[in-house]
């Protein structure tokens, strides 16, 4: 196998002390994460993270940083495993989700989000490293 198994990106953009969530549901699970998702064979996972926050969001970023790069991880809610990666990312715009998309989003307070109980736990750590709570 080449690379690493089901490579996903996300996006963490904050702004005003405040972070971009996508509500959606997964597994018939309602969870908080960040905008992203799958990197295909042809892209870099910067790229992808582009080409997904324009899916999803309908505005364009820039990978700043990366935030966490946990390694393959096993996933309670699909359970199958995959390899996430996130990314600080800055854009303009307001974010809005095309009609076929089944994500709500909306800027939320990162201490509700953590102690939310729906996100995950890499999530949980990418958004205190982006906060500067985590090494």
């Amino acid at each position: 196998m080449d690379g690493p198994e089901n490579l996903r990106v996300y996006g963490l953009l904050i702004r005003a002390g405040r972070t971009l969530i996508a509500a959606e549901r997964v597994a018939e699970l309602d969870v908080l994460k960040f905008p992203g998702g799958g990197v295909e064979a042809d892209e870099t996972p910067e790229g992808a993270l582009v080409r997904e926050f324009q899916e999803e969001c309908s505005i364009h970023v820039t990978p700043v940083r990366l935030l966490h790069a946990p390694g393959t991880l096993f996933s309670p809610w699909t359970h199958a495993n995959y390899t996430p990666l996130y990314y600080a990312v800055e854009g303009a715009g307001e974010p809005r989700a095309p009609a076929h998309e089944a994500i709500e989003l909306h800027f939320m307070e990162p201490r509700a989000a953590i102690t939310s109980g729906r996100m995950a736990e890499p999530e949980i750590l990418a958004l205190r490293r982006a906060l500067g709570d985590a090494p």
